[in-house]
């Protein structure tokens, strides 16, 4: 069976308003993604993450969450942890809850790398 992939642009736009620390706007974001996806473990995960996601970085501090521990310029990091996420979202080792919760990483480690080579004038590229 095919996983219920969310929308591309919505979730980019999440992860933008996110950052942005629009979250009220995010949340709305989220809500939409929500309503877009089928009700589904891999689904579930997925939007686990999104809501791990906005948490932490609403409560701008968990020591021991992955994301406050994270180096968002250091572009080797953000490559070594988008490889280790794909890896994780697509291991047999994983229910499809948890591939699901990793491919939410996967997205937003790829979010990040996008928006790194967009600073620094490269182009995106797919991975």
């Amino acid at each position: 069976m095919r996983t219920p992939k969310p929308p591309h642009e919505m979730v980019r736009r999440f992860f933008q308003l996110t950052l942005a620390r629009r979250f009220a706007e995010a949340e709305r974001a989220l809500s939409s993604i929500r309503s877009q996806m089928r009700d589904v473990e891999w689904s579930r995960g997925y939007l686990q993450a999104l809501n791990g996601i906005i948490h932490v970085w609403r409560s701008n501090y968990d020591r021991y969450a992955f994301i406050s521990n994270l180096d968002m310029d250091d572009v080797s990091v953000l490559k070594k942890s988008h490889g280790d996420f794909v890896k994780h979202s697509k291991s047999p080792l994983h229910d499809v809850y948890d591939r699901g919760f990793f491919s939410a990483w996967t997205d937003f480690m790829r979010f990040l790398l996008d928006q790194h080579n967009a600073r620094e004038g490269r182009p995106n590229k797919k991975s």
